[in-house]
Parts: C-alpha cells; sequence; structure tokens
C-alpha cells in the first residue's frame, strides 16, 4: 500500500506534466488546472484513388447493329411516324372533348357522374396515348442513332414479328418480361 505522502507526490508529478504539456503553471506553488486536450484538426481528404477511376474501367463493349437493311428500316420509320401520326390526332381529340364534358351545365348527379366518368376514361387514354407517343419519339431517335433493331438492355438483335407488332419496342422479350417483373 502506497503512502499518502507518496500518492500526494505521484499526483503533483501528473499535474506537473500536464501543466507543462499543456504550456500552463510552472514551479512550485503554482496551481495546475486540469486542461483538456485541443480537438484535432480535421486533416485533408486523402484521395482514395490514386490513379482515375476510368483507366480501371474496362473498355465499353461497342452495341451490336441490327441485319436490317435501308429498306426494312424506312418501312419501320414510316410506320413509326404513321403511328405518330394517329396518336397526334387521338390525343388532340380526346383533350377537346374532355373540355367540351368540362363546359357542360348539367344539373342532375347522375349525369354528373357520367361526365366524371368519361373525363376520367378520356383523360385516362390519352396518358396512354403519351406514353405510347414517347416511346414512338424514342423508337425514332434510336433509328437515327442507328441502334433501332436491338435490345437496349443487352444488345441482342429484336426479333422481325415484335419489330412489326411493337415497332417501338426497345427490348427484346425476355428483358421486356424482366422489366415487368421489376428484375431489371
Amino acid at each position: 500500500m502506497k503512502s499518502a505522502a507518496k500518492k500526494k507526490v505521484e499526483r503533483n508529478t501528473r499535474i506537473a506534466k500536464v501543466a507543462k504539456a499543456a504550456g500552463g503553471a510552472k514551479g512550485r506553488g503554482a496551481k495546475a488546472r486540469a486542461v483538456k486536450p485541443a480537438p484535432a484538426r480535421p486533416q485533408p481528404a486523402k484521395p482514395l484513388l490514386a490513379k482515375p477511376v476510368l483507366a480501371k474501367l474496362p473498355a465499353a463493349k461497342p452495341r451490336p447493329t441490327s441485319s436490317l437493311n435501308r429498306k426494312q428500316l424506312d418501312g419501320y420509320k414510316n410506320l413509326l411516324l404513321v403511328k405518330k401520326k394517329s396518336l397526334t390526332e387521338a390525343y388532340n381529340k380526346n383533350k377537346t372533348y374532355g373540355r367540351l364534358t368540362e363546359d357542360e351545365g348539367t344539373q342532375d348527379l347522375a349525369d354528373k357522374a357520367s361526365s366524371a366518368y368519361t373525363k376520367e376514361f378520356l383523360y385516362s387514354l390519352s396518358n396512354t396515348d403519351r406514353e405510347v407517343l414517347q416511346k414512338v419519339d424514342e423508337a425514332l431517335a434510336r433509328l437515327d442513332r442507328g441502334e433501332f433493331g436491338t435490345c437496349g438492355e443487352c444488345g441482342v438483335e429484336l426479333n422481325r414479328r415484335r419489330l412489326e407488332a411493337v415497332p417501338w419496342a426497345s427490348h427484346c422479350v425476355v428483358c421486356q418480361e424482366k422489366i415487368e417483373k421489376g428484375l431489371l
């Protein structure tokens, strides 16, 4: 067991060391205060990678081009342009008819309900038409870039029957099913 005198000496020694480290009280008789250490200064962030990230990435694979000839591409382009025109006309017609149903001053509750249902139905058609119109525009852009007829996900050439049925299709059947299931 340590004596009280030894404990006091050890305590004073510790206090003196802390005071000296803090640049505080020196010498005998000076009261040393407990000094909190200064917070560490934030160091500048070190770069995680010394080399650019792009240097480590593999080179991008060239997209496979479709085996469609110029005549076939022109045929698909005509189909897309006809679909775009019909969608635009249908959209404008539904929008105009929807506005006409808003202007009707019906008093009967059943007539109001029927009018609201018709208006909602027309707006849902308009939304669908807008989505298809956007896909048609994207297909026309792919056609101009030379990417038409290939899957946007895996790069496989799209089936001719699929393109004839849905010329604005951007994915093969396998990838489209994965998209619909939420896997892609």
